[in-house]
């Protein structure tokens, strides 16, 4: 039989070990990394590229709204009758000139140069697609006053005869403004700009709510006054 292992000791007890930790100093090493310098720069041109996209997105925007704009024009003749002859050659010759720019010179060009072309295109033909556009917004503005007169007559039968008089009147000279401003502006062509705009005429309207209203609100106000005195007349009475 063998004797026992000879890490015990004679008297059946293991022998006691101390530990100790050292510190091993690791120094890392990072080899192909960026220096801050190098990793700030790097930062800037990443920055830089961003804007660059960026530009050239909004340019190529801007050229596509452009060349829709120069077709649109082209193709669309309803503002035709809203221009005058002057004013249709010089939108024509511009919009031949832009197309051409925009297929030779302009084909590559800055943000602010097809920006530019764009205003100068829309400085002619605002003019005229704001003439052919108010003409509509102008009949439904003279309904809507000629409804608005129609309404207050009527309402006027529920009010005393001085305040009735008072909302006749006003209807009356909206009323008239109204019919001469319709005459002169239907002595005139549709190529030029309008004498009475739908805006002249909303402001009209505006101006007879505002001042019917406060003939309402006032007899109403009186009524109320005057209900006030009586019942105080009849409470001093008793």
């Amino acid at each position: 039989m063998q004797s026992k292992s000879s890490h015990a000791s004679g008297d059946g007890k293991r022998d006691n070990k101390s530990t100790r930790r050292v510190e091993i100093p690791v120094t890392e090493n990072i080899y192909g990394g960026m220096t801050k310098a190098e990793l700030s720069e790097a930062q800037e041109k990443e920055l830089q590229l961003g804007q660059q996209d960026r530009i050239m997105e909004q340019t190529k925007d801007k050229k596509n709204a452009l060349e829709s704009y120069v077709y649109m024009i082209c193709l669309f003749n309803t503002y035709r009758s809203f221009a005058s002859d002057q004013e249709r050659e010089g939108i024509s010759r511009s919009l031949q000139q832009t197309e051409e720019w925009l297929y030779d010179d302009g084909e590559d060009e800055t943000e602010n140069a097809y920006t530019s072309k764009l205003e100068d295109l829309k400085k002619m033909v605002d003019p005229i697609e704001n003439r052919y556009k108010d003409e509509e917004a102008r009949l439904q503005a003279t309904r809507d006053l000629v409804k608005c007169i129609g309404d207050y007559r009527t309402a006027v039968n529920s009010i005393p005869p001085m305040d009735r008089e008072s909302i006749i009147n006003e209807c009356y000279k909206v009323e008239q403004w109204l019919r001469e401003k319709t005459q002169l502006q239907d002595s005139l062509p549709k190529n030029v700009d309008p004498v009475l705009w739908s805006s002249d005429i909303k402001s009209r309207a505006e101006e007879l709510n505002s001042r019917c209203k406060h003939i309402f609100r006032s007899r109403a106000s009186n009524r109320e006054d005057s209900k006030g005195s009586s019942q105080q007349d009849t409470s001093d009475h008793k």
